[in-house]
């Protein structure tokens, strides 16, 4: 039996990095690996990134995973810092100290435009997944399994493919496993997840739209309009970072004002809106 090191991980395993980021997907690949004897060897650590803007129903969502699976999950902030040169840190919360007024994005707006850059985050810059998600996540696991020592699970489905993967660079990948696309007799798909949630004891409460961050610049503008009428506690957040860094987020320069002003007018009202795919990132799978 292979020895624990003095951070509790077996020597000369296998390490891996279960991404839960709060969505159905990712919830389905945490428990196939929890469960599946392919990854019974495995050093495995479950860790959720914590934007602080995330809806009281995607924290719900995460706290049953641990009720009902006894899984054992990291929840981890970004750590920034105003001063030159000082990079992002993380620190370690759980589901009573974890931000749910959107700290986390905040210092992360902070710590990026401390230098020469300047505004939120947009589609030319999309900085807020790598400071709030990649690097927290990852300078967690590089502490416990050290730096790059281990793979990283991805909750791509069926439908994510060929767009963001295909099975040539699923195969070829040697940093991340695709469980949905390769462990089961049918790639997973939307039908599929939809099955096996069924099955489960509890459900994500609320429809995968408004997941994530409320009012993530990446959605859609119906999807965000969407939000918007379900109900958001943002809006006065994104309405200070755009006064105070001088710009939008959204698509088209549209600011939250111009959002809510069209959430405002009645559901039977047409937009004329082109076709708009929801900019996925690490926030959704």
């Amino acid at each position: 039996m292979n020895q624990l090191n003095k951070k509790g991980v077996r020597e000369g395993g296998q390490n891996i990095m279960v991404t839960v980021s709060g969505g159905r997907s990712s919830a389905m690949v945490a428990r196939h690996i929890q469960t599946s004897e392919k990854y019974k060897d495995f050093n495995k650590i479950y860790v959720f990134a914590n934007t602080g803007q995330e809806r009281v129903e995607t924290i719900d969502f995460l706290k049953n995973i641990v009720k009902h699976w006894g899984l054992e999950l990291n929840i981890v902030e970004g750590v920034y810092s105003n001063i030159m040169g000082v990079g992002v840190k993380y620190k370690l919360v759980d589901f009573e100290t974890l931000s749910m007024n959107s700290e986390p994005f905040s210092g992360a707006i902070m710590h990026k435009n401390k230098g020469i850059f300047d505004g939120v985050p947009n589609q030319k810059a999309p900085y807020c997944s790598e400071s709030m998600k990649t690097i927290p996540c990852k300078k967690f696991c590089d502490d416990i399994f050290g730096v790059n020592n281990y793979i990283k699970s991805i909750g791509f489905r069926k439908e994510d493919m060929p767009k963001r993967i295909t099975f040539t660079e699923v195969k070829e990948d040697k940093k991340r496993i695709f469980p949905l696309l390769t462990d089961f007799d049918n790639v997973i798909g939307n039908i599929e997840l939809n099955r096996w949630w069924k099955k489960q004891p509890f459900k994500l409460e609320i429809h995968g739209k408004f997941g994530n961050c409320e009012l993530c610049w990446k959605k859609s503008k119906n999807t965000l309009i969407d939000n918007i009428r379900y109900g958001t506690r943002t809006i006065d957040w994104w309405q200070d970072m755009e006064e105070k860094y001088g710009n939008t987020a959204y698509r088209e320069r549209l600011s939250i004002d111009d959002l809510v002003k069209m959430a405002k007018l009645p559901y039977t009202h047409e937009f004329n809106f082109t076709k708009q795919e929801e900019d996925n990132c690490v926030c959704s799978f």
